[in-house]
Order: structure tokens, then C-alpha cells, then sequence
């Protein structure tokens, strides 16, 4: 089994929010060093992380090779993924993913046997235009999200589509963007705000609106606002409008499990917590993460990801990408790197949490944290799976990794607490 190497903890000094009249309580272990501060904002727990708890033999651990894997280099057409939307597990260990290359939805048995297919590319009933999310109801029914026709699909356990609807905002100038996760019939999904006129310079633009979409009747319910994700946007004489990608950018960053909502800015560790019962916050949980100057290194970091980028994506040659070097070099870039890079919620309410890592750069562990605030440790997973496109279980992991060749596997590996 593959265990967090502890070596890697990072200690975080403790601060005090002395000029706040809060009642502030530092729990500490067995005598030890204080691991958290916690106070009470207007009835909202504020917990400030300082150090893990776990000790030497508490960490979970991850199998070190996957229980079931799903793709292949060649073979069936079956067993050939292009580009995984995302993967999830049914009740009885099936799985089930979307592949939006292709548009279609697959089934695959506990031990990653085809079962069936569905789906193809159109606007039909049962047809995509760009599968971008798969999710499953307790009833094992498969939801999809198509961001092109705006559509949400819902899916029997042997792939029949049996219902079929657009999502509206109810806002004016607003449009749905995508699916965050999925809570009870509900699908919790952001919706970009194009209220007022459009900026221009580094912006954050458009705003984000999370809201609940009733998978029974389509009816939408605000929960939270937040800021967009940084971009240059430059208008010219005659109407045309340039929107470019700021490297470095900060921006929202969330994750929906056990009837929770998670959004942090990736601009300072303050992550909140949002019931999705009534849209109140439950808690926040912060470190207290200094900012880290974009230095050279960090500069050909993202060069060299261009490069690689463009050639696996962008169909350029080595040759082609690399003359394109001095172009990319004068793109807008953030001062400053982004504190983290990705949440995600476990099925138990626990909050993994990966710090920021430079573009091609190894990973850094997870850390995780308890839902009530608690810093349990670090949790290394296995290189290159992606866990964005797939889900934390009680006892697995299911993601999408890519070997030396860029061809995609849906990898599952057994988690023990």
C-alpha cells in the first residue's frame, strides 16, 4: 500500500484575529502544539487549519496499482476513450462515463467489461452535441449535461434517455455554464452573469452564480455569488472584442458532496462551505497561505506547457510550437501564483484539497480536512489521475490518467481509512 510521506507536512504559524470580538478557541493534541483556531463570526464557524493531526500510522492509504482499469491503446472501439468527461460509479460498482470526443455514454461492469453503449453526436433525444458531465442518481439513472444545446438528459440504468430538458436562467443576462455536482433530484450548477457593460484589462468578468436545477420540474434557486476567473479583455474599432487567457489568473474553484457546496478564490485559502438546503453558510476554513511572486522559472514553466499543449491538443508539429515561444511569452500573466488547485469533496463530507503546482510539474499531495475543519494530514495519489474528472468514494478513488502515449484510462483504486 502507498503511504502520505509525512516529511512533506508544512507548518503554518498561528494568527490571531485580536481586534475581533470573537470568542476564539486553539485545540490542540495531547498536549501538543495548537492544530486549529477556531472563533464564531455571526453564527459561522471560522476554522483557521495550523497543522495536521495525523501521526505516524494514522494516514489513509491508496493500492498501489488500480482494481479496475477501463481503455485500451487499440482493440474494440468499446475500450478506446478519446477525451473522458467524466467518470462515476453505480450502486453495484459499475461504471459509467461519458466520452465527449465522440459524444457517447458507456457502461462498464465491476471489472471494467462493456456492457453498453449510448448516446452518439446530434440534437436528438438521447444525442450531444458536447457531453461535458455524467452523474448518477441513487436510482443508478445516468444525468448528463450537454453545454452546447444547454441540455440535461436523464438516462435509465440500461441507457434509454427517458427525459430531456433545456436549463433557463430566471435571471436576465444570465446563462448556465456548467454542472458542478449533484444533490438529492437536483443538479447543483454555475451560471455566468453578464449583467452591465463588459469590462475591459485584466478583469474578473464574467461573475459566477451558483444555483440548485430541480431535475423534476427545472426550476432554478440561487444559493451564492461570486467573483469570475481573471481574463485580459480588449475591444477594438468596429465591435470586436479580444478575451485572453491570463496565465496564473485566480479565480472560483468548487466541488458539490453530501448535501455541501465548497467555493474557495484562488486568490487566499478560505474555503466556504454552503448547505444546499437553504444556501447558508456552515463554515469556512482557511490557512493562512502567503502569496508566491510568478518569478522566470515560473514564466518558462508555462511556456514549456504551451508547447506540450499545442502539440497534443493544438495538432502543431514540435518545431511549429516552439517558434511560437517568443508570442506566448508576451501573454498577460498574474503576479502572483494561484494558492490552490483543486477541491474536492469525498462522499463522507471530507475536504481534499491540492495546493498549487506549476503547469507539467509533479503534483503535490492532497491535504485533508475533516468537515469540521479539522487538518487530518496529507494523502499522496497516484500520478497523473485526475480526480477532477471522476469521484472520491468511501473506500475508492476513480479518475482519468494518460500514459507516455497521451491515451486515456479510467483508473480505479481502492482507499482505506
Amino acid at each position: 500500500m502507498m503511504r502520505f510521506d509525512t516529511t512533506r507536512q508544512r507548518w503554518t504559524p498561528a494568527w490571531l484575529l485580536c481586534s475581533l470580538p470573537l470568542a476564539l478557541a486553539a485545540c490542540d493534541t495531547a498536549g501538543g502544539p495548537a492544530t486549529t483556531l477556531e472563533v464564531d463570526s455571526a453564527g459561522i464557524p471560522i476554522t483557521t487549519a495550523l497543522a495536521p493531526v495525523w501521526g505516524p500510522g494514522d494516514e489513509w492509504t491508496i493500492s498501489e496499482e488500480p482494481v479496475v482499469q477501463i481503455g485500451r491503446v487499440d482493440g474494440p472501439a468499446e475500450y478506446l476513450l478519446g477525451s473522458v468527461s467524466r467518470a462515476v460509479r453505480l450502486s453495484n460498482g459499475d461504471i459509467v462515463l461519458g466520452d465527449w470526443s465522440n459524444n457517447v455514454l458507456r457502461r462498464y461492469d465491476r471489472e471494467g467489461v462493456f456492457v453498453w453503449e449510448a448516446s452518439r453526436q446530434g440534437e436528438g433525444p438521447g444525442e450531444h452535441l458536447r457531453l461535458l458531465w455524467v452523474g448518477a442518481l441513487a436510482s443508478d439513472s445516468i444525468v448528463t449535461w450537454d453545454g452546447v444545446l444547454r441540455r440535461v438528459q436523464i438516462f435509465g440504468p440500461y441507457g434509454v434517455v427517458g427525459r430531456t430538458f433545456r436549463v433557463e436562467a430566471p435571471w436576465s443576462d444570465f446563462a448556465p455554464s456548467a454542472v458542478q455536482g449533484i444533490w438529492g433530484r437536483n443538479l447543483v450548477m454555475s451560471f455566468h452573469d453578464y449583467r452591465g457593460e463588459m469590462p475591459e484589462g485584466v478583469v474578473r468578468w464574467p461573475g459566477v452564480r451558483y444555483a440548485t436545477v430541480s431535475l423534476d420540474d427545472g426550476e432554478v434557486a440561487r444559493l451564492i455569488d461570486v467573483a469570475g476567473g481573471e481574463q485580459e479583455i480588449t475591444s477594438y474599432p468596429g465591435g470586436q472584442v479580444a478575451y485572453t487567457g491570463y496565465q496564473y489568473g485566480k479565480g472560483p474553484l468548487s466541488t458539490v458532496k453530501a448535501g455541501t457546496l465548497a467555493v474557495v478564490d484562488t486568490e487566499a485559502f478560505s474555503i466556504r462551505s454552503i448547505s444546499l438546503r437553504d444556501g447558508s453558510t456552515s463554515r469556512i476554513i482557511r490557512r493562512d497561505e502567503p502569496l508566491v511572486p510568478v518569478t522566470d522559472e515560473h514564466v518558462d514553466a508555462f511556456l514549456d506547457w504551451m508547447v506540450w499543449r499545442n502539440q497534443v491538443w493544438g495538432g502543431m508539429s514540435e518545431a511549429q510550437a516552439e517558434a511560437r515561444r517568443p508570442a506566448w511569452r508576451d501573454l498577460p500573466m498574474a503576479p502572483t501564483l494561484p494558492v490552490l488547485s483543486a477541491i474536492h469533496l469525498d462522499k463522507a463530507g471530507n475536504l481534499w484539497v491540492r495546493p498549487y503546482s506549476l503547469p507539467l510539474a509533479e503534483s503535490l499531495p492532497y491535504e485533508i480536512y475533516a468537515p469540521d475543519g479539522t487538518w487530518l494530514g496529507h494523502m499522496a495519489t497516484p500520478p497523473g489521475l485526475r480526480l477532477g474528472d471522476g469521484e472520491i468514494g468511501e473506500d475508492y478513488l476513480l479518475g482519468v490518467w494518460m500514459d507516455e502515449q497521451d491515451v486515456q484510462y479510467v483508473r480505479m483504486y481502492r482507499l482505506e481509512k
